[in-house]
């Protein structure tokens, strides 16, 4: 993308982007051309290894349990996903986010599976609340899931859906790799 360089454009590219920050930006028209096309960084993430051995540090453990009769719970060894990232809700104050569009393209062939842990918290000083719920995403020729969604609600308040709320998320699941 090339964007035009005359002192018009470049007055009205600063003036928007300081109405957008809230405050004067102190950067020359390079610069801020320079902002504009580097990619900003919105999530990370790690993949805990399944262990291989007994006691392994640094593993990811599932902790299952019987809803119905008292037993002790079973633990099994889980490659687990950790991702975090940035996003923001609509103007109608949600948001719905797929797991892989916040990984690097060449971790595909994954299944994710129960239990997913998500969190959202607002990045404002404005008073709000978020809500979440999450959903594992099936292919019809797969019999596990090969994505997790989650959405975000934004509330004032008020309980009123609040529009354009920056949100901090982290999501952990655990996933394995799809072997075909």
């Amino acid at each position: 993308m090339s964007l035009p360089t005359n002192e018009k454009t470049n007055a009205d590219l600063k003036a928007a982007l300081e109405a957008i920050a809230g405050h004067q930006i102190d950067a020359s028209p390079e610069q801020l051309q320079q902002i504009i096309r580097a990619p900003i960084p919105f999530s990370n993430y790690s993949f805990t290894p399944q262990p291989t051995t007994p006691f392994q540090t640094n593993a990811g453990e599932v902790v299952s349990r019987n809803p119905i009769f008292i037993l002790p719970p079973v633990c099994s060894g889980s490659e687990l996903l950790d991702v975090s990232g940035v996003t923001g809700t609509s103007d109608a104050g949600n948001a719905t986010l797929l797991i892989k569009n916040f990984l690097c393209p060449n971790e595909s062939g994954r299944f994710y599976f129960e239990p997913v842990i998500t969190v959202a918290t607002p990045a404002s000083a404005k008073p709000s609340f978020l809500t979440v719920t999450h959903s594992l995403v099936f292919e019809p020729s797969l019999q596990n899931a090969t994505n997790v969604q989650i959405n975000i609600f934004s509330w004032d308040i008020h309980g009123a859906p609040a529009p354009n709320v920056l949100v901090n998320f982290r999501c952990r699941v655990p996933t394995s790799t799809i072997i075909f």
